[in-house]
């Protein structure tokens, strides 16, 4: 089933201050696409000097859901008001029984392999992630594609030939 989401209301349970900073996301075009997954809207955001925020929202059975990478300590943050904004300026269809990435079944495995992940500063974990894809070109691949870069740098690119 189809429901609608009152942005003034959002807007309201947001605040001032996380309105103002989705309104900047806005204006500098954040989040650039919406997609559909799970009944909800996800999408990346970028901010200037920061890692992309991974963003999802939705209507669950607990009310509007957010889930994002940023490290807000509020529900609502900029990155969810300036998502559900686009989605809402592109009439995005909502369903009424949304399913979260995060409620999606992971291979125990998995999970384990990223928890370890999460508790290495993001620095070595990027570099770790770095060593592999330099020397794997499908990890290379995978790399550039995850961060929207699907064209690798050839040695003459780089060289400025």
């Amino acid at each position: 089933m189809a429901v609608s989401i009152d942005i003034d209301a959002l807007r309201e349970a947001a605040g001032a201050d996380v309105c103002a900073a989705a309104d900047r996301l806005t204006v500098a075009g954040e989040p650039a696409e919406v997609h559909p997954l799970g009944g909800g809207a996800s999408g990346l955001v970028r901010e200037v000097g920061q890692p992309s925020y991974e963003v999802w929202v939705g209507v669950t059975a607990d009310g509007f859901t957010v889930e994002c990478d940023c490290a807000a300590d509020a529900d609502l943050c900029p990155h969810a008001v300036a998502l559900t904004a686009a989605a809402l300026a592109d009439g995005f269809p909502w369903s009424s029984a949304a399913t979260p990435p995060s409620w999606a079944e992971i291979d125990p495995r998995i999970a384990e392999l990223a928890d370890l992940a999460r508790a290495l500063p993001a620095r070595r974990l990027a570099a770790l992630v770095a060593e592999w894809a330099a020397t794997d070109p499908a990890w290379e691949s995978r790399l550039r594609a995850q961060a929207s870069q699907a064209a690798p740098h050839t040695a003459a690119a780089m060289d400025g030939s």
